[in-house]
């Protein structure tokens, strides 16, 4: 319903992706969007479910007029067309029979459907008192909301939701793909020829959607995504994510004037950047022109106050709205502003135009003078200006208290006097809910035109902080950065506002203004570079770096009971396991090394228990707990945490003991903001009664989640902290790299306090059984290691020592590689598909002895996973692209099912593999039939857990039927047979599941597989990271098909020192170690062998390559580092350094560990491949204690 005094409305609508600017037609390539099928896309997952992919791909490039059928995208793809097309809707089954006919209605050009889900759900008064929505209601309130809209006044800005190319399981966005001005709103459309009951009980028989045409071409544009979507230097420049998600949200919303400038804004800098590309897609000189007339328009629209009218919401003066609204459409805000508070304050007796019974007015001016006096100032000079909600005035103007649960930190005055805390420092109830730093702008610097005055100077050092703070918030990953990029950032963006806004930094600002910037600001400088961090994340560093110095400082801890080498051995042996009946003195040795670990630990109170998948470091906790409470007494206190709900669950059953999430721990003692979840700094319970505390799955660890619970706990009481986990898996998705850097301080300065388990027990069991062990040779090949002295090529932690080259080579040759691992290569996305469903059906036919039927495919998957959903996985890096989990799940549900697919709730079907997208905790839970209990109970279900879908119990004899509707199933989760899970309608199927035959490698962690079927993609390289194909890879337990695309050269260019998420964060927990500028600004890993000056610590693998590179860039000398080199044959091998000079290749080959036997032996073989294949081309240096002199006296021989 239009509230009446909002000037002009604008609106947000979601579009399903397309491949090739909305312009009416199908895509030219229909296969490769895999983004409209998501289930982000619009509306909901209808195009999944209804997509023909053949028929597109025989019809594609065509426009949508010329076609017999109607594509699924309809609602979307006319966006930016210029035909006239038809759209179509089929009735919702719930409408029961006799069902109305497809409904048809004509689409004209620039014209899009929406319609406004927020309303048909979450508006008060919606459902009836029997708890069913009202139809009646729902078709009224969408009248309201389209009736908010205005013809040829009202902007229309496009966006996709997460269903896009730039969104992946760890970094989601909406994405804006355009602006236009509205032309036309369309009518409600109905259904033709419903029954007289359907008209009656849904609300006449209404069409969710309705059409909105827009003035484009004519006024407006589109961002040519499709045009750069294989140049990610330029799509890094025009890609607009909405710093204000709030209003992208359930399809449509509605945005103010001020919400709109912010937008324009950005456009305006996307465009001219378009311009300067040179960009020949559309007149940019134009379309600049178009935008900067609407920053006038949507200024004099705005006017001076457009929080005028909120503020006497708040003060529930809601008569003042009216009259507000009046005076400003005269151009008179700031007459009716004075009017208004000379009335609350007495000055004057009445307001013209505006009639108040006299027991009202009383009411009124009470609630005034019960403001305090900063509170008044507030309401009557500064809010006014800013274009808040009534809630967010709320919150703003609370006791301290309550302040301080939205983020609110200082006092009102501090408020007053900077303005900008406010988008520094709200939190509002999600991550959503912000108020972004051009809300305060815009009110601190208004239109000249409007006649009001500046709150700062252009220059003010508020600004800049406020700059700097949201640009580092934004950066989730890095602790700090680098101030000239930061500075480069900011500038660029005030550069492209309206003249009486703009002005450019410099880093003397600074120097000039370090104190008023360090109440929100750290500075740091080393040597010429200067960095910033945002105060609170720098404290969270130094809290958590003080605090373990101190426990690392204690003495041993002593027992007074005996603790041996004999107890342990008893606590971590098994009499029963396979390894003690076949190979015993190999599996005491083994237990031997775990004992050794513990021994060495448990005395600490600070350790790091560390090892790979399949270590045994689950069964080390169990021996730690055992331990604990031989020495302590069975009272005991101790505490197991993990990061996710799902590893508490895992950590729970394998240990036998009670275990909880870090949040549920914080939560009950009071460290979290109910309202918005988030962190409290202070006001919290400290816990004093436990005395230990596990803290598994360590590398999953965020910096603000570990500072949360440091600060939750009373470090006086603690004997000891042990963290557990795998530092070559992935790092968290948040901030920093706790885990690594807490690893790489012990190993310096208390190396007693890491116990590294390096004997592999899942690898002997696999050896014993004629398993094979080459996953976990793969997996070595992608460890973490620091620079080393000497490089050596021999790895030694097999039951034979193995060479990496070598062992390269017989992954290149692709095949069975043992009896574990298989590499495919596959070509395009055809044959990936033609080997993947080949591959996965010849193994469940080894597995279970059945033959596959194409006809009832069903069969052979049920007799493979037999509902083990830890069966078998395909895991892929990606969610888009024909490699990506979205297209991939579309390819296997097809495969598994053949039949059956036309019954979906959502995106899902009976007996399909799903996976738990959100966590369904104590606070939020869900319901499931208990089978062994016979009776329904709520029960929580995690972020991450797997199970397959089954009938609904009330459907169990009628849901094979042929006019079956289903509307409801159940979910059983891997482990938890028992527990039928309740999902009763498509909303909670949409917003708690995804298909789960594929998985992306963040939502694989913590889990385990008997197969895994790993997809390696070379078009596509951003993600690719040695942590990440080390996590997915390790997932396996029996056996990993890897499905590389076209050659080795993705697992080659994996291997490398830089590519590494560890590598590429800024973060300084004990020790400051920041990225090279240039590891910020080079986008283009094309170029990826090449070497770059100062990158020698992160580009080389040991310190004498270190010398050698140093000196050749010193004297200008261009390389390549570890490039690969390719002989006639095909075989290969990677030089240290390649030199072209004079036009003549050159390699470098240092040899670092010539005292070892097997190096020397592989020396050999390589030395005489470059006899063969590279003669007189080869140059050579071997460790010596002039390494410097000797390469100088050949670069001088070689380059001079």
């Amino acid at each position: 319903m239009k509230v009446a005094w909002e000037m002009t409305n604008h609106i947000s609508a979601r579009v399903a992706w397309h491949m090739d600017g909305w312009n009416g037609r199908i895509c030219s390539n229909p296969a490769a969007n895999t983004y409209c099928i998501g289930q982000y896309s619009y509306p909901g997952t209808k195009i999944g479910e209804e997509r023909n992919l053949e028929w597109e791909q025989e019809n594609r490039g065509q426009c949508c007029s010329e076609l017999s059928k109607v594509p699924p995208c309809i609602y979307s793809i006319n966006a930016f067309g210029s035909k006239t097309l038809t759209a179509e809707a089929d009735p919702p089954a719930f409408f029961g029979k006799p069902l109305p006919p497809k409904r048809k209605w004509e689409l004209p050009p620039s014209t899009i459907c929406i319609w406004p889900y927020e309303e048909m759900y979450y508006r008060d008064g919606i459902k009836k008192a029997n708890g069913n929505f009202d139809y009646d209601k729902r078709r009224e309130y969408a009248d309201q909301y389209f009736s908010q809209i205005e013809k040829d006044r009202s902007l229309i800005f496009y966006y996709a939701n997460y269903s896009n190319p730039f969104s992946e399981d760890d970094a989601q966005a909406y994405v804006i793909v355009g602006v236009s001005r509205v032309k036309r709103v369309g009518q409600m459309l109905f259904y033709e020829n419903c029954t007289q009951e359907t008209k009656e009980r849904f609300g006449g028989g209404f069409i969710w959607q309705r059409n909105i045409t827009s003035h484009y071409p004519d006024e407006g544009f589109r961002i040519p995504y499709h045009l750069y979507l294989d140049k990610p230097d330029v799509l890094e420049k025009i890609l607009f994510v909405p710093d204000n998600q709030r209003k992208f949200k359930y399809a449509t919303r509605i945005m103010t004037d001020d919400d709109a400038l912010a937008l324009i804004e950005y456009f305006i800098e996307v465009a001219a950047y378009l311009k300067e590309l040179g960009d020949t897609s559309d007149n940019w000189s134009l379309r600049l022109s178009w935008l900067h007339s609407l920053v006038g328009e949507l200024w004099r629209s705005r006017g001076l106050y457009p929080g005028l009218a909120k503020v006497f919401d708040f003060l529930d003066f809601k008569e003042a709205v009216p009259l507000i609204k009046g005076y400003t459409q005269r151009g008179e805000e700031k007459a009716v502003k004075s009017t208004l508070f000379q009335y609350l304050d007495g000055e004057i007796d009445a307001v013209p135009d505006l009639s108040i019974s006299a027991d009202r007015q009383r009411k009124l001016k009470r609630q005034w003078q019960l403001q305090s006096d900063e509170q008044k100032h507030l309401l009557r000079d500064l809010l006014p200006r800013f274009d808040l909600s009534v809630d967010q005035l709320r919150r703003l103007l609370a006791d301290d208290a309550q302040r301080g649960s939205y983020g609110f930190q200082g006092s009102l005055h501090e408020i007053a006097e900077n303005p900008y805390v406010i988008s520094e420092q709200y939190v509002g109830d999600d991550a959503d809910d912000i108020i972004p730093f051009s809300k305060i702008d815009h009110g601190v610097f208004p239109s000249p035109e409007l006649g009001g005055e500046f709150l700062a100077e252009t220059n003010d050092w508020r600004r800049l902080r406020a700059l700097c703070v949201e640009y580092l918030k934004r950066e989730q990953k890095h602790v700090f950065s680098p101030t000239s990029i930061v500075l480069d950032q900011i500038n660029r963006r005030l550069s492209f506002m309206p003249e009486w806004k703009r002005h450019q930094y410099t880093l003397q600002y600074f120097k000039v203004d370090q104190n008023e910037l360090s109440h929100a600001l750290t500075q740091r400088q080393i040597g010429n570079e200067h960095y910033l961090y945002l105060k609170y994340v720098h404290e969270d560093e130094r809290l958590i770096e003080r605090q373990l110095r101190l426990l690392a400082q204690r003495p041993s801890i002593t027992f007074k009971v005996p603790m041996t080498e004999q107890h342990w051995f008893n606590f971590l042996s098994h009499s029963d396991s396979p390894l003690q009946e076949q190979n015993p003195d190999e599996y005491r040795n083994a237990i031997h090394g775990q004992v050794e670990v513990c021994q060495k630990i448990f005395p600490r109170s600070l350790s790091v228990l560390s090892g790979a998948a399949g270590t045994g470091k689950t069964t080390v906790i169990k021996a730690l707990i055992q331990a604990i409470k031989r020495t302590e007494g069975e009272g005991a206190s101790f505490q197991l945490l993990a990061p996710t709900g799902k590893a508490a669950d895992r950590l729970r059953e394998a240990t036998g003991q009670s275990a909880a999430t870090i949040h549920s721990f914080l939560a009950r003692r009071n460290w979290i903001n109910t309202e918005n979840m988030t962190y409290r700094r202070t006001g919290g319970r400290r816990e004093e009664g436990i005395a230990t505390f596990i803290i598994d799955e360590a590398s999953m660890l965020d910096l603000d989640l570990i500072a949360a619970l440091f600060r939750a706990i009373k470090w006086e009481t603690v004997k000891r902290l042990i963290f557990v986990g795998d530092p070559n898996q992935l790092p968290p998705i948040g901030r920093g790299r706790v885990f690594a850097d807490i690893i790489d301080w012990l190993h310096e300065s208390m190396a007693e306090g890491v116990g590294v388990l390096t004997t592999n027990i899942r690898q002997m069991e696999g050896r014993l059984k004629g398993e094979g062990e080459s996953i976990l040779k793969l997996a070595s090949l992608y460890t973490r290691s620091n620079q080393v002295d000497e490089k050596d090529e021999v790895i030694h932690s097999f039951s034979e020592s193995f060479l990496p080259e070598d062992f390269l080579l017989s992954l290149q040759e692709g095949g069975d590689i043992d009896k574990d691992l298989r590499v495919l290569y596959w070509q395009n996305p055809e044959d990936l598909v033609q080997k993947l469903t080949s591959t996965i059906v010849a193994d469940m036919e080894q597995d279970t002895g059945e033959s596959f039927n194409p006809e009832q495919p069903y069969k052979l998957w049920n007799k493979a996973f037999g509902q083990r959903a830890e069966y078998q996985q395909v895991i892929s890096p990606y969610r888009g692209e024909q490699f990506g989990t979205v297209y991939l799940n579309e390819i296997l549900q097809q495969f598994s099912h053949n039949h059956g697919l036309n019954k979906k709730l959502a995106h899902v079907a009976l007996f399909d593999k799903v996976m738990q997208i959100v966590n369904s905790s104590k606070a939020r839970p869900m319901w499931a039939y208990n089978a062994t209990a016979k009776k329904s109970e709520q029960v929580e279900v995690f972020n991450g857990e797997l199970g397959f879908v089954k009938p609904h119990g009330y459907d169990t004899g009628e849901y094979w039927k042929p006019y079956f509707y289903l509307k409801r199933f159940q979910v059983i989760f891997s482990r938890k047979s028992h527990l039928w899970v309740e999902y009763p309608k498509k909303e909670i199927v949409e917003d708690n599941l995804e298909l789960a035959y594929a998985i992306s490698v963040h939502k694989s962690q913590g889990s385990e597989f008997e197969r895994v079927y790993f997809i390696l993609p070379k078009e596509k390289t951003t993600l690719l990271s040695r942590e990440l194909f080390y996590t997915g890879v390790t997932r396996a337990r029996r056996h990993c098909t890897l499905l590389v695309q076209g050659d080795i050269s993705p697992l080659l260019r994996m291997r490398r020192p830089e590519k590494s998420h560890l590598v590429n964060i800024d973060a300084s927990l004990f020790d400051f170690h920041p990225l090279p500028l240039e590891m910020h600004t080079i986008r283009d890993w094309k170029q990826e062998w090449r070497y770059h000056k100062t990158l020698a610590d992160i580009f080389v693998r040991s310190k004498s390559e270190v010398i050698i590179a140093n000196m050749l860039t010193e004297r200008e000398i261009p390389f390549q580092y570890e490039v690969p080199l390719f002989a006639e044959d095909g075989t290969f091998y990677l030089p240290d350094f390649t030199i072209t000079w004079n036009g003549k290749q050159w390699y470098w080959e240092h040899l670092g560990r010539l005292d070892n036997a097997a190096y020397r032996a592989h020396w050999k073989k390589k030395n005489d491949w470059y006899r063969k294949n590279f003669p007189h081309q080869l140059i050579i240096t071997e460790e010596s204690e002039d390494l410097s002199g000797d390469a100088d006296m050949l670069i001088r021989e070689y380059f001079s």
